[in-house]
C-alpha cells in the first residue's frame, strides 16, 4: 500500500504569501485609490489551484522544503497575475470601455 504524501503546498499559505508580496509592493508600483481586493485574489487562487501546474506541484513534493519552495513559486505566480490585472485596469482604453458598460 502506498503512503500518502504528507508534504504538500497548502492553498491558504500560498494565498497568504501572495497577499504579503502584493501588500509590500503595491504602493510602489501603482497609484491607485482602491482597497486591496481579497475577493479577486481568492478567485485568481481558485483558478490557479485548479490548474494542471498546481496538481503537478502538489504531487511532486517529497519534503517540507520542496513544499515551501512550491508555495513560494505559486505565491509569486498569483501575485504576478494580480499585478497584471491591476495594470490592465489602469489602462486608459480599459477604463473607457468600462465606462461604456
Amino acid at each position: 500500500m502506498e503512503l500518502a504524501n504528507r508534504h504538500r503546498p497548502h492553498r491558504a499559505v500560498v494565498r497568504c504569501k501572495a497577499k504579503m508580496l502584493l501588500l509590500e509592493t503595491i504602493d510602489e508600483q501603482f497609484d491607485w485609490d482602491c482597497p486591496f481586493d481579497d475577493t479577486l485574489l481568492k478567485e485568481l487562487a481558485t483558478g490557479l489551484f485548479q490548474s494542471r501546474q498546481y496538481q503537478l506541484c502538489f504531487e511532486k513534493c517529497l519534503s517540507k522544503q520542496e513544499a515551501q519552495s512550491v508555495e513560494d513559486q505559486l505565491a509569486n505566480a498569483l501575485a504576478d497575475t494580480y499585478r497584471n490585472l491591476l495594470q490592465r485596469h489602469q489602462d486608459p482604453i480599459v477604463q473607457r470601455l468600462n465606462a461604456l458598460l
